[in-house]
């Protein structure tokens, strides 16, 4: 059961990211194919990338792959930018949305590989009352030690009939809610440009900031 405080924090994030996002009119999702693309997900991520004999720079490469295949990396990018996406010139946004992603690989390859298709388990489907093209997916993923981790998936279907990840909400918390707040603060400070953004973000992940503690 989702908790009140995802309910609280998902609210405004299903919101603002309807806004960012609203596509044409289209038919509502299928919320069993929705929660069969997660758990596929979670299939293919177990079966590259579990096997402990696969050198770690090969692991990244199928990661890699799975990533952009399943998530919204651009659309992800120009929301958690918000506002100064359009300021921005092409170069610096390109440059932004590649170490962005390399971010996201950096932080989320340990969730999805760490994780075997008997300890995550995909829950309810609930579609978003502002567009119906998109919904939450609950999961959990159970541990050895300690209390299961609740995560949400939010998806968007689109023309095609594929699914796109847009956000996580981790215990709560939305990451692009988040990451659209911490950004806007360094933007804020740099008067707006990319740049600085993106050199901090790439020697972050050069550092290796961005890993999850699973402990």
């Amino acid at each position: 059961m989702r908790s009140c405080l995802t309910r609280s924090l998902f609210a405004p994030a299903a919101l603002a990211l309807a806004i960012w996002l609203m596509p044409a009119a289209a038919s509502a999702l299928d919320t069993k194919q929705a929660a069969d693309f997660l758990a596929s997900l979670q299939e293919r991520a177990a079966s590259q990338l579990g096997d402990a004999s696969v050198p770690e720079t090969e692991k990244e490469q199928h990661f890699r792959k799975l990533f952009n295949e399943n998530f919204d990396v651009p659309a992800i990018g120009r929301f958690v930018i918000g506002r100064y996406w359009r300021g921005a010139s092409q170069g610096d946004q390109d440059s932004f949305l590649k170490v962005f992603e390399d971010a996201m690989v950096q932080r989320f390859l340990p969730l999805l590989a760490e994780n075997s298709s008997k300890n995550f388990q995909v829950g309810s489907v609930t579609r978003d009352n502002s567009n119906d093209r998109m919904a939450l997916i609950d999961s959990r993923i159970d541990r050895a030690e300690g209390e299961p981790y609740r995560v949400s998936w939010r998806i968007r279907e689109n023309d095609s009939g594929d699914f796109k990840i847009l956000d996580i909400v981790a215990e709560g918390v939305s990451m692009a809610i988040t990451l659209r707040s911490e950004y806007g603060s360094v933007l804020k400070s740099n008067g707006g440009q990319l740049p600085p953004l993106t050199d901090a973000l790439r020697r972050k992940v050069a550092q290796g900031a961005f890993a999850p503690q699973m402990n």
